[in-house]
């Protein structure tokens, strides 16, 4: 485990250096004004006996939001690392450590998940106490929380989806060597989450049905994650980066 910290500090350390881990805070935070604004006005219009609904708002909110800053986190905030230490031909001197090829992927792939799944857990959670603060405290007298159900997804099945892609975008820049076919593979991968989970909007994020769909999303994604994982080795590595 601790070879495994290495890598994920060695990571982080410099995502936190890059100027796209700040311009995708901002990003985020321009997302979350303008949705709670926009939440803020139908919360007005709605009476005193609609706090069914205001919760189902919430709920909607809640998972959308979670979901969408955790796939735009893990997109743009060092997702293109290994890509660039391929160019630079560093990737090769991390292979000569006594480091696996498992620690190596389990360690990136941690450094590319945690950040994103906190940073979307920590918008997400702030926007809902920013709406409950300014537009529904002053409305109904009280603070509203979502359902159980996003609440359960956001902290359960979200954070598998997001690992899974993680994984996904770290096994497919180890061994492709086309920056646009890794970019054309992960969109891909997003919209067929996206996708998959459009049955959501059917059912509504208040309903229970909401965690069997995205534990479906979950488990094809970690099917396609560890299929591609598979297909990892140190020679299809050196390969890729030569090309």
């Amino acid at each position: 485990m601790n070879k495994i910290l290495v890598v994920v500090r060695k990571d982080l350390k410099e995502t936190f250096q890059t100027k796209a881990f700040y311009a995708n805070i901002g990003v985020a935070i321009f997302v979350i004004v303008m949705l709670s604004g926009g939440i803020g006005e139908v919360i007005g219009t709605m009476g005193e006996t609609e706090i069914s609904a205001v919760q189902a708002l919430l709920g909607s909110l809640a998972f959308m939001l979670s979901l969408m800053l955790t796939m735009l986190f893990c997109l743009y905030i060092n997702a293109y690392t290994i890509t660039m230490e391929k160019i630079k031909h560093s990737i090769e001197s991390l292979l000569c450590t006594p480091l696996s090829l498992k620690q190596i992927c389990l360690g990136k792939t941690l450094a590319l998940f945690l950040p994103s799944l906190l940073l979307s857990w920590f918008f997400t959670f702030v926007s809902i106490i920013g709406i409950n603060q300014f537009f529904i405290a002053p409305e109904f007298g009280r603070f509203i929380i979502p359902g159980a159900a996003p609440l359960v997804a956001i902290v359960v099945i979200i954070p598998l989806i997001s690992f899974f892609i993680s994984l996904l975008m770290v096994s497919l820049q180890l061994i492709i060597t086309n920056i646009r076919w890794v970019n054309a593979a992960i969109m891909g991968a997003i919209f067929g989450v996206a996708f998959g989970l459009s049955p959501v909007l059917m059912f509504g994020p208040a309903s229970w049905s909401i965690l069997f769909v995205s534990l479906g999303v979950a488990a094809i994604l970690a099917l396609i994650a560890f299929l591609l994982f598979r297909r990892v080795t140190k020679e299809r590595i050196v390969l890729s980066s030569k090309g």
